[in-house]
């Protein structure tokens, strides 16, 4: 078995240049760590575990969090799933910085990312952001190892953790086929437009109708922040300047606003998550079926892979949490 000496050797560079990259301690350029990577993988290079257990100890690593969690009981679960596996992992040297933020503020969300960078000093990052350049950017040049929960972003990580939101988006739309409505008129509620999975549920949910070859409107796609007051404004004029509407999807949070908005119209409703006002408003027979996505287990393997990736250097596969249809007969299970 190949040791970080005889590849310090081989490569013509020294053992300590080696050790920082396949134990992820201090800076080596991309280039080099590129090298030792390839040439550790192609002389099946083993880690001494119990070795990089010691060295962890020794050498603490602080992991940076952020998730739009402000005012959206979603991410509750999620929060705990990460907190459960830094527990886990304690005895490591492992600690979570966490940053909560409401809504998709773009320069918010850049001053925590930098806050958790540069006031936390974390060495990795575990986020739920928008899909957007300067936001990515700033991730990429801090060059520390990120990893994407719930929604994806465009850049090169670790991994992605949470739902197949296109999936879900066309499951919702063969349910919304299963109730036999005719040529619906639906109005779509999504959390933002910037937000990679929001756009995948909606394309999701539109091409499958469509692919379905199933007559239907879209009388509108709006934003709503994830906010309960915005969401019941948009529902209540859409339907005041257009009472065709029978259909509303609500992808993501605002479900409360969005029921009261309809001011007890007959209309279908489906949404996302199985949060306590959404098992209240099925129990009530508002909402019609919900399809929910495991944020404990998100927030849990989020933080794991990020904690295992610094244990053994092993880049990990990428996680798709499971969809769970509930409604009436199942919502309390």
């Amino acid at each position: 078995m190949v040791t970080i000496k005889e590849l310090a050797e081989i490569l013509g560079i020294s053992r300590g240049t080696v050790d920082r990259v396949l134990h992820n301690r201090g800076k080596v350029s991309p280039e080099i760590r590129e090298k030792v990577l390839a040439k550790a993988k192609e002389l099946n290079y083993q880690p001494n575990r119990a070795g990089l257990m010691l060295a962890l100890r020794k050498q603490p690593h602080r992991i940076g969090a952020l998730v739009p969690s402000v005012g959206n009981p979603f991410f509750v679960p999620l929060i705990e799933g990460m907190r459960k596996a830094t527990e886990e992992y304690r005895d490591l040297g492992f600690s979570l910085a966490l940053r909560e933020v409401k809504g998709f503020d773009r320069e918010t969300h850049i001053s925590l990312i930098r806050e958790l960078i540069d006031d936390e000093g974390c060495d990795g990052i575990v986020i739920t952001t928008m899909d957007d350049p300067s936001i990515t950017d700033v991730l990429s040049s801090s060059g520390l190892p990120v990893i994407a929960v719930n929604s994806d972003i465009s850049m090169e990580k670790l991994c992605y953790v949470g739902p197949d939101y296109y999936a879900k988006g066309a499951l919702h739309a063969g349910l919304l086929v299963l109730t036999g409505r005719k040529s619906p008129r639906i109005l779509i509620l999504r959390g933002s437009e910037y937000m990679r999975g929001h756009g995948d549920i909606v394309r999701g949910f539109k091409e499958t109708l469509e692919r379905k070859g199933v007559p239907f409107t879209i009388a509108g796609e709006y934003d709503t922040e994830d906010d309960n007051e915005l969401s019941e404004m948009i529902v209540r004029e859409k339907l005041r300047e257009d009472p065709s509407i029978d259909t509303l999807f609500i992808t993501t949070a605002g479900m409360y606003g969005a029921e009261k908005g309809t001011d007890g119209k007959d209309i279908l409703i489906f949404t996302s998550d199985d949060i306590p006002v959404t098992k209240t408003l099925i129990r009530s027979g508002r909402i019609g079926w919900t399809i929910c996505q495991e944020p404990f287990r998100q927030g849990q393997e989020s933080v794991r892979r990020m904690q295992d990736w610094f244990i053994d250097g092993s880049k990990p596969q990428d996680l798709y949490t499971q969809h769970v249809v509930k409604i009436l007969e199942n919502i309390d299970a």
